[in-house]
């Protein structure tokens, strides 16, 4: 009867092991891949009713009653996206040149400079797996405008090069801490542009999330600049629950800007569902913004708008079963 009782306490022991071990492992496996051969993928609108998808290797046409009909559309290669009557890149040979520091044997760093204006100021290409890596997704990314970006006296901004003069665009920062790069996309429709800083500075309490946004016109004026909402829907608490490199590999933020509307899609493990989704920004006069949470769930990239941007189409992935679907954006 003594060795029972003495078994017994090990017994419990060994048990509540083995429940933390089943509930890490849990927490630590990815959750399960879409197939990709069934997937339904937006790709774009052709009219308000009309939506070319593709699904496996084969195209279709999404019409408004959720038929689809055999496309014959063949991919051409990725857009291009560029700046109108504007070089984006240098064009003068030597324009910018490389000086490169060594830090021991094996160690190299290469730094980017150029003189504009008399002054030598650091230049650089962004860093594009900031907040976009989704490893445990392997879907395509937003394409973003590959500007040169300019470092200098605690000012950031963009770099283009017309008849080989070079033009700074400053982008005024709102919070003075966070000095790191935009990304910028297009939006089309409203003839404008919209840039915003990938790399959060960080604030009490944990979760929240510091970083400029900008409008921009066709030739690059700033027309306006405003805090991203402060609350940081890339944010996962459990830390434990991303296995190997962090969460921020796992986790994915992709940006759209449509008819002078900024929306953020967040996906990717281990985000609790009801956190991802499609967000607005909507902007205040005070240069602040909010989230507007219009899409909640695992809805995978990529997504595409309608010409109005009154919807938008994404795949959503549930366990009452994946399918395509079709978001009315406007009221």
């Amino acid at each position: 009867m003594t060795k029972l009782f003495n078994q017994r306490p090990r017994a419990i022991i060994a048990l509540m092991v083995l429940l933390l071990v089943a509930l890490m492992a849990t927490r630590c496996v990815p959750e399960r891949e879409v197939d990709l051969a069934t997937k339904i993928t937006p790709i774009n609108w052709l009219s308000e009713d009309e939506l070319l998808v593709r699904q496996g290797n084969a195209y279709f046409i999404r019409t408004s009653d959720g038929q689809l009909t055999p496309s014959e559309f063949q991919p051409a290669y990725p857009p291009k996206y560029w700046v109108p009557d504007i070089t984006i890149s240098p064009t003068v040979p030597g324009a910018i040149w490389s000086e490169k520091v060594y830090s021991g044997d094996t160690h190299l760093r290469s730094d980017k400079y150029m003189m504009i204006e008399g002054e030598k100021h650091r230049i650089t290409q962004v860093d594009f797996l900031s907040r976009q890596r989704g490893m445990n997704q392997g879907f395509p990314r937003m394409p973003y405008i590959n500007f040169y970006y300019f470092r200098h006296l605690g000012k950031i901004g963009l770099l283009t090069f017309n008849d080989g003069a070079v033009q700074k665009i400053e982008l005024p920062v709102k919070d003075p801490g966070n000095k790191s790069l935009p990304l910028v996309i297009k939006d089309s429709s409203a003839k404008m542009f919209f840039a915003f800083q990938t790399h959060c500075k960080s604030k009490e309490p944990k979760g929240t999330c510091l970083r400029t946004a900008w409008w921009l016109s066709e030739d690059l004026e700033v027309l306006s600049s405003f805090l991203l909402p402060t609350d940081d829907p890339l944010y996962v608490r459990e830390k434990s629950a991303c296995f190997s490199c962090g969460c921020s590999c796992y986790t994915q933020e992709d940006a759209y800007a449509v008819n002078g509307q900024a929306y953020f899609q967040i996906s990717g493990w281990p985000i609790a569902p009801s956190t991802r989704g499609l967000y607005r920004v909507v902007e205040d006069k005070q240069g602040q913004s909010d989230w507007i949470h219009e899409v909640q769930g695992r809805i995978e990239p990529p997504l595409a708008f309608s010409p109005s941007g009154c919807k938008v189409a994404y795949f959503e992935v549930s366990r009452l079963g994946d399918e395509l679907k079709v978001h009315d954006l406007c009221p």
